[in-house]
């Protein structure tokens, strides 16, 4: 089996006893006070220097979270940090009709801007995004698809504004080799990146401005958007969580995580003939895509609500939609069924997690178990699908 069932339930047991002075409300502007140390303004540290295919450890990005609001400072007293110590600012919550937060953005008054202008990194990128490619396939970083003797290079959307003044989020063509030439290598010193071997995209031409992320409109970096659902049964409060592999292109550690329901990044076919201007449904069915293939679930066996679009500070600003899936299947049955889904190779089969992995005792409660171990998305997004189903405080600014 793929994935393990979590209690909701029990994450908000745990949530209360770990937050006393948690709000049952709408948030207020500051909340608590968190003793949080202020940061430095300075560089971030390479994470990885040169072309070696032979490292199979070492990350492209920083990771941690605290190294990351250093160099980000501007974001140490927000609540996506002071609340639950996740690498992610900027959020917008989200809600469609009386679904999603009640004081979030209604999906349903987006337009959706396309941009018929494909997405191609600055010249002074082209070597490192070659190698950065080239390096990926070495480290089997990128699939390569037998029948057509291709590198899978997925056509995804740059999200290259979300302006809630206008009521429009601007979208352009990009695929998933730019992702890997800018968000992904972030921290990596390529060696290629002028005449100081030391150079990296963070430090030298993605910078923070005045600590923090730069805009949308400004960014070098692909930005191409990632969706995330939380799969939960509303009458059990049992969560679907899927345990991670290493497949996914930025972890490193061979033990697994415990992850979102389904997630990846937003795919759509190149020759489909995209109006110039769309509706959120697009995003939906995006997210729809990624939960047939990694669970097997069709649209009509769930109910999709979206709750926020944010930025994720490890990869230097990607945009991310998170959504919570109800469903009144039996998720056990579902978690049997999902080793028939079509992409359930990116995770770890639960037979496969032994006695010496800090994550089997966790295996029968798996929302008991320390952040470390999970993705920084998979805790975001529960954090995020619990605020919603209990109506508590959320781990970002609303108001």
């Amino acid at each position: 089996m793929k994935a393990v069932i979590g209690s909701l339930k029990r994450f908000w047991e745990r949530y209360k006893d770990e937050n006393p002075t948690i709000q049952l409300s709408v948030p207020i502007v500051g909340g608590f006070a968190a003793n949080i140390p202020l940061s430095e303004k300075g560089k971030m540290k390479r994470t990885r220097v040169g072309f070696n295919p032979q490292d199979l450890k070492t990350s492209f990005v920083e990771s941690k979270t605290e190294k990351l609001i250093q160099f980000y400072n501007q974001y140490e007293l927000e609540k996506e940090y002071k609340f639950s110590r996740s690498p992610y600012a900027e959020t917008i919550p989200l809600k469609r009709g009386n679904k999603g937060f009640s004081y979030g953005k209604d999906v349903d008054e987006l337009d959706v801007v396309f941009i018929d202008a494909k997405f191609t990194p600055p010249d002074y990128l082209t070597e490192h995004s070659k190698k950065a490619v080239d390096l990926f396939k070495e480290l089997k970083k990128i699939r390569f698809n037998e029948k057509s003797g291709e590198w899978q290079n997925d056509y995804s959307i740059r999200i290259t504004k979300f302006d809630l003044t206008e009521n429009k989020v601007y979208i352009q063509p990009a695929n998933y080799f730019d992702q890997i030439a800018t968000n992904l290598t972030l921290d990596w010193a390529s060696g290629v990146l002028g005449e100081d071997e030391s150079l990296t995209i963070r430090n030298n031409y993605e910078k923070a401005h005045n600590g923090l992320l730069p805009p949308l409109m400004s960014s070098i970096l692909a930005n191409t958007l990632g969706v995330a659902a939380i799969l939960v049964n509303p009458d059990t409060k049992e969560v679907l969580v899927p345990i991670r592999g290493t497949e996914q292109a930025i972890m490193v550690e061979g033990t697994g995580k415990f992850h979102c329901s389904a997630s990846g990044v937003f795919a759509w076919d190149e020759s489909e003939n995209i109006k110039n201007t769309l509706s959120f449904d697009f995003f939906s069915q995006g997210m729809e895509k990624e939960i047939e293939s990694e669970i097997g679930l069709k649209p009509e066996q769930y109910d999709l609500i979206p709750l926020a679009f944010t930025r994720e500070l490890v990869r230097g600003g990607k945009p991310q939609l998170f959504f919570i899936a109800e469903t009144r299947l039996d998720i056990e049955t579902i978690k049997s069924e999902m080793k028939m889904a079509e992409e359930n190779w990116e995770f770890i089969d639960i037979g496969d997690i032994n006695e010496n992995n800090p994550m089997y005792e966790y295996i029968a409660s798996p929302l008991n178990a320390p952040q470390e171990m999970f993705t920084y998305e998979g805790w975001m997004g529960l954090k995020i699908a619990m605020a919603y189903f209990y109506s508590t405080e959320p781990p970002f600014n609303a108001c």
